[in-house]
């Protein structure tokens, strides 16, 4: 049978000591009664040595030894109290987050201050994986720690428990504290490789995307993207050896898109339809018109904008899982 770690047995007592805390809003400023505090291996070493010492002088009767060895106790003394000041009375001042879409990576800005006026050196972030960044705050100054998490799953992502940790000034003990700030950010569902074009509604006519021959005007051309109908590709451009593009006529270019779930009911599963409804409001917003969003329970108005946007994705990111509906 398989023992556990020393790093699995401290997360489990970590878990039972912090069990039924909640998320807490920022500012957090770290008490004195949060600051956990234990010596290192260098500590107990150094322990056993001053022990050995004052043995050694018990025994021979040395004022020298005496002397040396209180004074190295005195020493840890100091160096006990330091390391606990340096985290008690921390602040995480504020914090900031960057959303990204499922797979990609989550960006944390977090802030940590001091006002005691007191420098703080050497202080450690480790995050939920065992990642750690090294900082250190000017008396009475700030600064910005950057914190990347992998998107998992789609959704709200929070930043999860943090450990603020430090070993300040020797090495001989370790404090640490545990942060659970309210902090977190939108995962949106991975917008599908090759995705098709986005259907196109007419302001107030058809679905069509390519208008019949002779009823509107050429306006441009686009690169050609799987589903363009044969009628819209550039033939001439194709048969010159360039790149395949489709022909843009104005009433497309001035077009509404109105994206719904119906028109991804032949694709296999709920994340398939949300990836490929991520890829249209994309490819919408890049294309300069107005476009809603139908899903089932929520329904986004005609608009566009990077307001517009992100609601979009919020709701995409935020829709149930298929065995949650």
């Amino acid at each position: 049978m398989k023992r556990p770690s020393l790093s699995a047995l401290r997360e489990a007592l970590q878990q039972w000591m912090l069990r039924g805390r909640r998320s807490e809003a920022l500012p957090i400023e770290v008490p004195q009664r949060r600051v956990y505090i234990v010596p290192t291996r260098e500590g107990l070493s150094f322990a056993a040595l001053l022990l050995a010492m004052l043995i050694a002088s018990l025994n021979y009767n040395l004022a020298l030894g005496f002397l040396l060895s209180f004074s190295l106790a005195g020493i840890a003394q100091v160096c006990l109290l330091r390391t606990h000041r340096n985290i008690n009375g921390l602040i995480l001042a504020s914090a900031r987050s960057a959303n990204a879409h499922q797979g990609g990576v989550l960006g944390f800005a977090l802030v940590f201050a001091d006002r005691a006026q007191r420098a703080r050196e050497a202080l450690e972030l480790i995050d939920a994986k065992g990642y750690r960044l090294g900082f250190s705050i000017a008396a009475g100054g700030f600064t910005q720690v950057e914190l990347a998490l992998t998107a998992r799953r789609r959704g709200r992502q929070s930043l999860g428990r943090i450990r603020i940790e430090t070993r300040f000034p020797l090495g001989l003990f370790r404090a640490w504290t545990l942060l659970e700030p309210d902090v977190a950010a939108w995962v949106y569902p991975s917008p599908e490789a090759k995705a098709p074009p986005p259907p196109l509604h007419g302001s107030g006519a058809s679905a069509s995307r390519t208008p019949a021959p002779g009823t509107d005007s050429f306006d441009s051309l686009r690169p050609y993207q799987p589903g363009d109908p044969l009628r819209a590709i550039a033939w001439k451009r194709l048969a010159r050896g360039d790149a395949p593009a489709s022909k843009l006529f104005s009433s497309e270019e001035s077009g509404e898109l109105r994206l719904t779930w119906l028109d991804c009911q032949a694709l296999p599963g709920t994340e398939a339809r949300l990836s490929r409804l991520c890829a249209w409001a994309l490819e919408a917003e890049r294309s300069g018109r107005n476009w809603s969003l139908s899903l089932p329970g929520t329904l986004l108005a005609m608009s566009r904008g990077p307001t517009h946007l992100s609601a979009a994705l919020e709701a995409l990111a935020s829709f149930p899982a298929s065995d949650e509906r």
